[in-house]
């Protein structure tokens, strides 16, 4: 069988016949009054019951003027005390900002320095990249004229050993009787 929970309602009809006896609604009173109710909730709903009744009815009874005063008066250090520290703390906050700004504008110092450098080694790398492709193309050049020239010479070369196998040839035939 699922559980019935409070109500609004029932919290604010026993928080206001608690007020009219006199009795200061609490959540103790009040779960003790309903018999039930988890004090996360008559919390809940006592909090908006004081919200609503203080918007519409003010302070139930009027502050002698001596208390207002006083009151005043400690709002008024208690107001001081909270500027200063509020102050106190700000100036903590903006002196690390200050601090991390400091370190990061070192930091990208030295990432605009490390940047700098590095385009000076890559322009050299490209300079000597440029330098091998030329050398590499020199090269390949004098390959291709030197594999020409060795084919021509082993095409004369073959001329050479033809012409000498058959001058061989005719010596020994003329040699031979």
């Amino acid at each position: 069988m699922p559980r019935t929970g409070i109500t609004r309602e029932q919290v604010f009809a026993v928080a206001d016949r608690l007020l009219d006896q006199g009795i200061a609604p609490t959540v103790a009173i009040v779960r003790s009054d309903l018999g039930k109710g988890s004090f996360t909730t008559i919390n809940h709903h006592l909090g908006e019951w004081k919200a609503l009744k203080w918007k519409t009815e003010g302070p139930a009874v009027p502050l002698p003027p001596a208390v207002e005063a006083k009151a005043r008066e400690s709002l008024a250090v208690l107001w001081e005390f909270a500027a200063h520290e509020a102050g106190q703390t700000t100036e903590k906050i903006r002196e690390a900002a200050l601090r991390d700004v400091s370190e990061l504008q070192e930091a990208l110092e030295e990432a605009q320095r490390q940047c700098t450098a590095l385009n000076s080694e890559r322009r050299e790398l490209h300079k000597q990249l440029t330098q091998a492709h030329q050398t590499a193309a020199t090269l390949t050049d004098q390959v291709a004229r030197l594999t020409e020239s060795l084919a021509a010479s082993a095409a004369r070369l073959e001329d050479l050993q033809g012409r000498l196998e058959e001058t061989l040839r005719r010596e020994h035939s003329v040699k031979a009787p």
